[in-house]
């Protein structure tokens, strides 16, 4: 069954956020420079808090003061994403064609920013036909990235793949991120959790290997091992002290709250009380309820919210 408008604004809309929340702060044109930084900062810290129809408000003034200006458009952009994930059915259509053409003003401003190209990949791939949805130009946009950031392009590639239902295509784009780019955390570890999801995920295991064989400590990379261990039941005793030296290492992934943990520039973030629930399931996989249950507990005592942790301690 394929998705209502509905469904697929929204699904819009939160595609368009996360594209935005890599973009790159890109620094303010020459005119108006001081009050545009001044609104910029504004609207990006109420976006940050969620803040979003505020951070709207504060972006057309940013495009007002300075309609050149390629970051206040596409901020703009994300802020209305934010947007459309609240606005009634019948203002996402325009809420969208908003969207759209914030983006596409920030290309034309400056054909160098990936954020906004990202933004209207999503946008051309989720939005139907008559709202100006369209593979190609979803494509264009795809090549564009991957001549100004291949690592991008990639991930550009893999999303058209997974939105058309090419599994194929999809494989051979994370696949090809995780080759060329052997140190990148988020490449490696995009490719690690399509192969998790995918019911792929021992081929997971030499993956995380290559990157940990240069990189031992990284605290991300370790614990995708250990999810990975936990996920599969293969390689129990590497996945338990990968887990653990996540838990050993200084730093906040040891101190434990849902609001802190390990993460990269660009990678996953990682929290204490979900290390904890993945030596819950590896002590569950070699039948070792008490083990299980005392983990299970430690990261419910950690984050009393963490849903996954509850529905495992509940499974024992």
């Amino acid at each position: 069954m394929g998705l209502t408008w509905n469904h697929r604004y929204l699904a819009l809309a939160i595609a368009l956020v996360i594209a935005l929340t890599i973009a790159p702060t890109i620094a303010p044109t020459a005119l108006h420079a001081q009050s545009l930084d001044d609104l910029l900062r504004t609207g990006r810290a109420q976006a940050d808090s969620g803040k979003a129809d505020e951070a709207v408000k504060t972006f057309e003034r940013a495009v007002k003061l300075n309609p050149q200006s390629a970051e206040a458009h596409m901020r703009l952009g994300s802020a209305l994403g934010s947007v459309a994930q609240k606005v009634s059915v019948i203002r996402q259509p325009f809420v969208a064609k908003r969207i759209k053409a914030e983006f596409e003003r920030a290309v034309e401003l400056d054909p160098t920013l990936l954020a906004p190209r990202e933004g209207l990949l999503q946008f051309y791939l989720r939005a139907p036909g008559v709202m100006g949805g369209s593979e190609a130009k979803a494509r264009e946009q795809a090549a564009a990235i991957a001549k100004l950031n291949r690592l991008r392009g990639h991930f550009a590639a893999a999303t058209i793949a997974n939105v058309t239902k090419d599994a194929s295509g999809a494989d051979k784009a994370y696949r090809a991120a995780a080759s060329e780019f052997p140190d990148s955390l988020n490449a490696v570890t995009t490719y690690a959790n399509y192969l998790l999801n995918n019911d792929r995920a021992e081929e997971a295991f030499p993956v995380l290997d290559r990157y940990l064989a240069k990189h031992a400590d990284d605290r991300v990379a370790l614990f995708w091992f250990g999810r990975t261990a936990a996920v599969t039941g293969k390689q129990l005793d590497r996945g338990e002290q990968a887990l653990k030296s996540v838990l050993a290492s200084q730093g906040s992934a040891s101190q434990g709250s849902a609001s802190q943990g390990s993460a990269s520039a660009n990678g996953p973030r990682v929290t204490t009380e979900a290390v904890h629930l993945r030596l819950g399931e590896i002590a569950a996989k070699r039948g070792d309820k008490a083990k299980a249950r005392a983990a299970f507990e430690e990261a419910l005592r950690i984050n009393p919210k963490f849903e996954p942790a509850r529905k495992a301690l509940a499974a024992l």
